[in-house]
């Protein structure tokens, strides 16, 4: 009988020290522990930080400094600096990161694209629907009441960024800032044709259906029936 006692005691009484010894571990290396994050893939300068780039991880405390972010939230959004990276596994040090880059337009440039400004109050525009990434159709008007001329310009003027009267950029949840200033990327044979066109007519700027398409440049309308008074 004491030998059956045994028998069914023992297993649960080392079940149980193996449950207290677990929770104590855990607890222990929870205290001693805490969560991060750290870059899924090299990071380089300019790279605005989304959910894909950062991966949970759990590290000990005295590992982790007071110039690391702790929040994924304070990370998001943000980008590398200039002449900073991260590597694969690297912690997201606060003096790496920053919020506004003042020289983002022209980071977002291709090969042979120019930043244009536009501002509204010289032009025809609604910047209410407006946002960066977006394509616009740039059409000119010259002439007057009695004979005018009106025609599509440049087509798929990708938006490069979006700013106020003081040249301030103009973030997605910036809901209360009125834009001043539309920078637009446009090849650069494009420019003193723009320039032209601003001196001599109107210049109308209006969305498409294909506002938000990919990997269009803009491209000059050959056909434009005012062309000519422009070159």
């Amino acid at each position: 009988m004491t030998k059956k006692i045994l028998f069914i005691s023992l297993p649960v009484v080392f079940s149980l020290c193996c449950l207290i010894i677990s929770l104590k571990t855990y607890f222990t290396y929870r205290e001693e522990h805490i969560s991060a994050y750290v870059a899924s893939h090299n990071l380089v300068q300019r790279t605005k930080i989304e959910e894909k780039d950062l991966q949970e991880v759990m590290l000990p405390k005295d590992y982790v400094g007071e110039d690391v972010y702790l929040d994924k939230d304070e990370i998001l959004g943000k980008f590398v600096k200039l002449s900073y990276s991260l590597a694969k596994g690297s912690l997201i040090y606060k003096s790496a990161l920053e919020d506004n880059i003042r020289d983002l337009a022209s980071t977002l440039l291709k090969e042979n694209e120019a930043n244009y400004d536009l501002y509204t109050s010289e032009i025809k525009i609604n910047t209410g629907n407006l946002s960066r990434d977006m394509y616009v159709d740039l059409y000119l008007t010259i002439g007057n009441n009695d004979r005018a001329y009106s025609d599509l310009l440049i087509r798929d003027c990708r938006i490069t960024g979006l700013y106020d009267h003081q040249g301030k950029e103009i973030l997605s949840y910036s809901n209360e800032s009125r834009v001043s200033i539309v920078t637009i990327a446009i090849e650069k044979e494009y420019v003193s044709i723009l320039n032209k066109a601003l001196m001599i007519g109107n210049i109308n700027v209006v969305t498409s259906y294909q506002s938000y398409g990919t990997d269009k440049r803009s491209e000059l309308n050959s056909e434009c029936e005012i062309i000519t008074y422009l070159q």
